[in-house]
């Protein structure tokens, strides 16, 4: 590839997993790759990270776009991916400098259209990893073999000097040094202050990432224990109405049984005196009676428990029939939803055209195409799974958003109703502390009090 001496070369360079250059490629490559035309294998169904650059005659770095880009099970660029980096190049930033002076610079902690900040990511800056040396390496052994027009206007015209005495010009000298001396002075003083600006935000976008994970580990990690606890409170109100069930009726059954004893018992009192041959008959027939009785409560109750046993597994295998069918027909409704509409969705994308929703706590979310008919279906679960929290605690944390007042109610169902603050992200939300004012706070508040739920 062969350029004019004042002409940029564009390249694309991939870093794989551990951090190092795994290819290069230039621009018009890249643009084969977006129009499907050779495939990435090595990079199939991943998402790479990748540097747009631009090279000036002198094989310097003039331009550094750090983008993420990701690629389908065959190895093509996904066709939802849409980063105008010529616009972001244009928009770009002062980075550090590379050898030709401060670059234009964007990633992840410095982007000039905050919309397209998720698609980028921050370069590794440290001593032992430095990723702009990295590229500024790769550019000097030009594996990509591009090559420029020597410049023809470029002469080096004799110098002549007439005028000051020698001492007059040491003066001068010295003085212009001085003066350039303490200009670049500053300009280094300077270019170092960028350097570690760069460096302080890219370490801080890194540090907000750990955080928001370990709040969604931890959110998440909450609300499983919450919802073991409440499986649990429910099986022993279960366990325990069911003991009360079977005490009643056992309780039922002794209060028969006394009240024949009692009615065999005075029936006796009354035959004593015909004989005790007469006594033995009834006091065999009392005892026959009574285990007969007693033979049919405790069959009774057999009885009752092996229908509930029936019962519940009838009901158990209906709920798992239903569930089979609940799943067949969304998968049905997924197909013809993908089917119906997948030429289409695919003919306004290769257009250009995004599809973006506006949803609380996510903010601008675009969707992509094989995502369109999840989301109509549950947008607000698409929109809790791109918060990283449960559908349930989303639409909790939803419902305090739209009205962040205290939400506990004391015996007599009356709302507190105290104006709280707002929690404007999901992931930091959580039921019966951030919905609550200070006195009713679950954590510190001995009152019996209950959540208000939708």
């Amino acid at each position: 590839m062969i350029l004019d001496h004042d002409e940029l070369a564009q390249a694309i360079i991939f870093f794989g997993k551990d951090g190092l250059i795994s290819k290069e490629m230039l621009y018009s490559e890249f643009e084969a790759l977006l129009d499907g035309y050779v495939p990435a294998q090595e990079w199939a169904g991943q998402q790479a990270k990748a540097t747009f650059v631009e090279i000036d005659s002198k094989f310097r770095v003039r331009t550094a776009i750090f983008f993420l880009v990701g690629f389908t099970k065959k190895g093509e660029i996904e066709p939802s991916w849409n980063i105008p980096l010529n616009q972001l190049s244009n928009n770009a930033m002062r980075g550090p400098d590379m050898g030709a002076g401060p670059i234009r610079l964007v990633c992840a902690s410095q982007c000039p259209i905050q919309y397209f900040q998720e698609s980028l990511w921050d370069p590794t800056l440290n001593a032992k990893s430095n990723q702009l040396n990295a590229i500024k390496k790769a550019i000097q052994r030009n594996k990509l073999a591009v090559q420029f027009r020597d410049n023809p206007d470029e002469e080096l015209a004799p110098a002549h000097y007439s005028g000051p005495s020698s001492e007059q010009l040491e003066k001068q000298i010295s003085k212009e040094l001085r003066n350039e001396y303490a200009k670049e002075f500053r300009d280094h003083m300077a270019q170092m202050l960028k350097d570690q600006r760069l460096r302080t935000a890219t370490i801080l976008n890194d540090s907000q990432k750990s955080i928001a994970s370990l709040k969604i580990e931890h959110s998440a990690r909450i609300e499983e224990y919450r919802g073991l606890l409440d499986d649990k409170n429910r099986a022993l109100q279960e366990e325990k109405d069911r003991n009360a069930q079977l005490k009643d009726t056992i309780e039922g059954q002794a209060k028969k049984i006394e009240g024949l004893r009692e009615y065999f018992e005075h029936k006796l009192e009354k035959l004593e005196g015909e004989g005790e041959s007469h006594a033995s008959v009834l006091k065999e027939n009392y005892q026959a009676e009574a285990e007969a009785k007693v033979e049919a409560a405790t069959t009774e109750l057999r009885e009752m428990l092996q229908m509930r046993e029936v019962e519940l597994l009838y009901r158990n295998e209906q709920e798992s029939q239903l569930r089979d069918e609940i799943a067949r027909l969304r998968k049905q409704n997924q197909a013809l939803l993908t089917h119906s509409g997948d030429e289409l969705l695919n003919h306004m994308v290769a257009k250009g055209i995004s599809f973006v929703s506006y949803q609380p706590g996510a903010g601008h979310i675009t969707i992509p195409v094989a995502d369109i008919a999840s989301y109509m279906e549950n947008p607000v679960a698409y929109a809790a799974s791109q918060c990283g929290v449960a559908e349930e605690l989303y639409k909790a944390w939803l419902e305090h958003y739209q009205a962040p007042v205290c939400t506990a109610q004391d015996d007599e169902g009356n709302l507190c109703s105290e104006n709280i603050p707002r929690i404007a992200n999901p992931a930091d939300f959580h039921c019966g502390d951030q919905d609550r004012c200070n006195e009713h706070k679950e954590l510190n508040s001995g009152k019996n009090l209950k959540l208000v739920s939708g």
